[in-house]
């Protein structure tokens, strides 16, 4: 019987023995395989914001008043006037003044007045005519334009006679200013929508803009604009100029490669008068991340190298990265103290100071996680998390410099179309999106600055 005992007893110890190295051997060679996580949609592109392309019209008054005097004729009205029997001949004098000042444009008309009553005539009565213009651009296009009489100057005698009867001459002139306001009104809206050619400076625009702009040909550059409204600010009248504020809302970016595809042809669109708008020019440069490119910045940094945790060790035999949803997803296969395959996500950001690329929020994936809880929660809490976010970083200054600048010195005096310019100040960077897709992130950034359209 104590034989016996001292076998069992042998036996029990052995068991033991074989169960605490079963279970040390597994605890130090923990193997499984961890799901590749949930397929996630991804967004379809990149959000964009708009960018405005200012076509600045102006005039000087001066230029107006030369037009004008050209144009309007000597004799400006011979008829009858209110007081009966009396009828007037009005004749140009002189040069015609204009100026602009409170969005009002301001119009002063030398003349001659000579009154005939019967057989009776006055000699010609010298005098100034003084009128307002107020000026409108309606969304056809057209700038219309209404006068107001102001009065004459105050040079004419308070009595005139003629033949057996006298009167007062202001009041037969401002009885019969309506036909020359007329005239005078209709010219003035005639010669500054030919001066001011709206609807034709603009389609100019509008047509070329929705072709692809080559601004470098040797680092196959362009500048796609895809415009979608013309907005009109009210027409300003001040400092002797008359100015118009045109805006095409587009959206911007550079392109790096092969020339982007030519998209339809939108016609030109109705003008949207607004009282203000953005004048910002914003520009997106593009960045493209491949995974296979992160991957080769990676690789000579993880692999075949040991990690320690907690007194064990893994090496990085194989690791993988791609997209999911907004993640980017990291696969590791390992050996060492946890042999098999595990999943990591992490967050992609871009730091538009530094111009750098990083993860955030690096962690594993749910299964992953859930594995390692019940066979290797060390490795939960180990470094490898901190590893990966420490090496998948990538600096962009390079690559989004020289689109800065290829972009800021192609347009700083771009041509168009014949005599039309189009010169933009582009200078600081900021982040507008980042978009994980099934190969790549892509990385939005926008250059900021002020746009103006010249014709020359």
């Amino acid at each position: 019987m104590k034989c016996n005992r001292r076998v069992a007893m042998s036996l029990l110890v052995l068991l033991t023995l074989l169960a605490v190295t079963v279970t040390s051997a597994y605890a130090e060679n923990t193997q499984f395989t961890a799901e590749k996580p949930k397929v996630e949609s991804f967004r379809a592109a990149l959000n964009r914001e708009t960018s405005t392309l200012n076509v600045p019209i102006e005039m000087t008054t001066a230029e107006l008043a030369k037009i004008m005097n050209v144009s309007v004729p000597k004799e400006l009205y011979k008829g009858s006037t209110k007081t009966k029997g009396i009828s007037a001949d009005i004749l140009r004098n002189g040069p015609i003044v204009i100026s602009a000042a409170d969005n009002f444009i301001y119009i002063t008309l030398p003349v001659t007045m000579s009154l005939s009553y019967g057989m009776f005539e006055t000699q010609p009565l010298s005098m100034k005519l003084k009128f307002r213009v107020t000026a409108t651009v309606t969304p056809d296009w057209r700038i219309h334009t209404d006068i107001f009489y102001l009065g004459a100057s105050d040079l004419l005698a308070e009595n005139v006679g003629v033949g057996p009867i006298s009167f007062n001459p202001r009041s037969i002139v401002d009885g019969i200013t309506q036909p020359v306001q007329k005239a005078i009104s209709g010219l003035i809206a005639q010669k500054i929508n030919e001066q001011l050619p709206l609807k034709t400076q603009v389609a100019k625009v509008w047509e070329r803009a929705q072709t692809p702009i080559l601004l470098d040909k040797t680092y196959k550059t362009w500048l796609k604009l895809t415009p979608r409204e013309v907005m009109l600010f009210p027409l300003n009248a001040q400092n002797n100029r008359v100015k118009l504020s045109l805006g095409i809302s587009t959206f911007a970016e550079v392109v790096v490669g092969p020339e982007p595809a030519a998209q339809a042809k939108r016609p030109l669109p109705n003008l949207k008068l607004v009282n203000t708008f953005d004048k910002t020019f914003r520009i997106a440069l593009n960045a493209d991340i491949f995974y296979k490119d992160l991957r080769e910045i990676a690789a000579p940094l993880l692999l075949n190298k040991k990690f320690d945790s907690d007194g064990k060790s893994i090496i990085i035999k194989e690791f993988d990265l791609s997209g999911n949803g907004d993640k980017l997803v990291v696969k590791l296969e390992t050996e060492g103290a946890l042999d098999g395959v595990v999943y990591l996500t992490a967050k992609p950001v871009f730091n538009a100071q530094t111009n750098v690329f990083s993860v955030e929020d690096v962690d594993f994936d749910l299964q992953s996680k859930s594995l390692l809880l019940k066979t290797a929660a060390w490795f939960l809490h180990g470094t490898i998390r901190g590893i990966i976010q420490e090496k998948l970083n990538m600096n962009l200054t390079e690559q989004l410099e020289k689109s800065r600048q290829t972009a800021a010195k192609a347009l700083s005096r771009m041509p168009l179309t014949d005599n039309v310019f189009l010169k933009s100040d582009i200078h600081n960077l900021k982040l507008k999106d980042v978009l994980v897709q099934q190969d790549k992130i892509s990385i939005q950034v926008y250059t900021e600055g002020e746009s103006a359209i010249l014709f020359q």
